[in-house]
């Protein structure tokens, strides 16, 4: 009479590689579902190609350019004559002395501040827009112009005005 310790002994065989192989198999397929449950397959579809079209709408816009030209122009006559600066908790604040050489009033400057370490290499470069009007002929002072936060390293400063509006 054949014993039963060999029909408990092929059944271990076959249920113990079974169980690991459902195991293993059903995390992935509820990870996979959930996925799919909350539309996360997006990276599967193909993407619509952007097209993009240019129409010209008058003759006028290039008059646009020939104002920033102008522009260009009266920066030239907007000088920075003095720039005292100190950090205060990280921040930059400026005093400056803006001169207008031009014939009209300016509304509005932009200006560059270049921040240097100590062998005089750019660490970082801010554009500042002053929104104080600078009468004709004339220096005015602005004060207490905070730039932003500056590195510990900042040694220099120089200062350019890119652009100015009437």
């Amino acid at each position: 009479m054949p014993s039963r310790r060999g029909k408990k002994s092929k059944f271990k065989k076959v249920l113990i590689p079974v169980l690991k192989w459902v195991s293993a198999i059903i995390p992935v397929c509820a990870f996979i579902y959930i996925l799919y449950y909350y539309k996360q397959f997006d990276f599967l579809k193909k993407r619509e190609v952007v097209k993009t079209e240019t129409k010209v709408l008058s003759s006028g816009d290039s008059l646009q350019a020939g104002i920033g030209r102008s522009d260009d122009e009266l920066a030239a006559k907007i000088h920075v004559t003095t720039n005292e600066w100190h950090p205060v908790g990280g921040l930059a604040i400026h005093n400056l002395e803006i001169e207008n050489t031009s014939a009209s009033l300016v509304k509005s400057v932009e200006v560059e501040f270049k921040y240097l370490n100590d062998v005089q290499a750019v660490l970082t470069s801010k554009i500042v827009t002053i929104k104080t009007p600078l009468p004709a002929k004339k220096t005015t002072k602005v004060s207490g112009l905070s730039v932003g936060y500056v590195n510990n390293a900042v040694v220099g400063c120089d200062v350019r005005v890119l652009s100015a509006k009437k």
